[in-house]
């Protein structure tokens, strides 16, 4: 599903005010193309939560990658931690230090492909600098606060982020633990203990 940013978030606030924006305005450029924004800075901003996550970044490809690296910076963002998986930012915007996160873990084709990646459906949220990008059962599940998997590639970082959404209020359902087993049970390899994941 996609939706304009600004005449979704107008819905229910003044959209020139939300933060993420005013944040991603001191950012590089999104776009159609890439590079996209994804996962927990959007799910915070639809349920009007501040945003003290990271913000996670997600790249077509290398070259686009290391552009809005090199460009971030340029502009005074120090890097805290570099591993396999992502490389992960600090820089002060708008009065608050802001981890900014760029995934290297996969390259997308498009902003579809990021959030068919995710593992919950309340985490399928891209953006290009215009629109939103949701899943199909996205915006039903964020509100109820209702966990539901998506897919499961890296089982140990599933696992770890169901503690962390249920300690902020999502339900775990007993559906939701048997999607997760039931997965493992038809391919083991998903465990893949050595993968953090992102959010």
């Amino acid at each position: 599903m996609k939706k304009n940013a600004l005449e979704f978030l107008g819905r229910f606030t003044d959209a020139e005010e939300v933060e993420i924006l005013k944040v991603l305005n001191d950012l590089p450029a999104l776009s159609p193309e890439g590079p996209w924004l994804g996962g927990g800075a959007i799910r915070r901003t639809l349920i009007g939560m501040d945003i003290d996550s990271d913000f996670d970044f997600f790249f077509k490809d290398v070259d686009q990658f290391n552009c809005f690296k090199k460009q971030i910076e340029k502009d005074g963002a120090k890097k805290i931690n570099s591993n396999e998986h992502a490389e992960t930012f600090i820089k002060r915007i708008h009065g608050k230090d802001r981890y900014i996160q760029l995934i290297r873990m996969g390259y997308y084709t498009s902003p579809e492909s990021v959030i068919d990646s995710f593992d919950f459906t309340i985490t399928q949220c891209a953006y290009d600098g215009t629109d939103f990008y949701f899943g199909e059962y996205t915006l039903w599940d964020i509100p109820r606060k209702k966990l539901a998997l998506h897919k499961l590639t890296y089982g140990v970082a599933t696992m770890r982020r169901l503690i962390k959404y249920t300690d902020q209020g999502f339900t775990a359902c007993a559906g939701v633990m048997r999607s997760i087993l039931e997965a493992v049970v038809d391919n083991p390899g998903v465990i893949q203990s050595d993968v953090k994941y992102v959010d």
